[in-house]
């Protein structure tokens, strides 16, 4: 964004000690966090035109970098320790984001905490009936079953 001369704003030397003192004042004590947003506005310019003279210089872009750790170091102690108590979403959100850990859903196929027997299915015809022993065709009523 250009300032109201039209002329592209200029880097200074100064704006990574700015950054700097930025940080220390940009406190959660003063109601603040930092933010590149809130630096480029303190400097009078874009969030751009930052990210541009960080192109061109080191150290200024070490010091943008050094600005957002700081950014989400604050959000990160505000998050879980801004209450009283540890704020659970806060962490959870955390280690998905940092650390690839996913929330997953486990179905428990068991019985009063007992695995389920498997099940073996097995489809008979009338040959098959006449080879089994009658005590099974009884006790399962597969002569039934296979009249169906």
């Amino acid at each position: 964004m250009k300032k109201p001369n039209h002329r592209p704003s200029e880097y200074k030397e100064k704006y990574v000690d700015d950054i700097y003192k930025y940080m220390e004042e940009a406190v959660p004590e003063n109601m603040q966090i930092p933010t590149v947003e809130g630096f480029a506005l303190r400097v009078d310019v874009t969030k751009k035109t930052l990210y541009n003279w960080s192109k061109k210089n080191k150290d200024f872009l070490h010091a943008l970098r050094i600005l957002k750790m700081k950014q989400r170091e604050t959000l990160i102690s505000i998050g879980i320790f801004g209450g009283k108590e540890i704020n659970s979403n806060v962490v959870m959100l955390l280690l998905k984001v940092n650390h690839d850990m996913v929330e997953k859903n486990k179905t428990d196929l068991t019985t009063n905490g007992k695995r389920i027997s498997p099940v073996m299915v097995r489809f008979l015809d009338k040959k098959d009936e006449m080879q089994m022993p009658s005590e099974l065709i009884d006790k399962y009523d597969i002569s039934s079953i296979s009249k169906k």
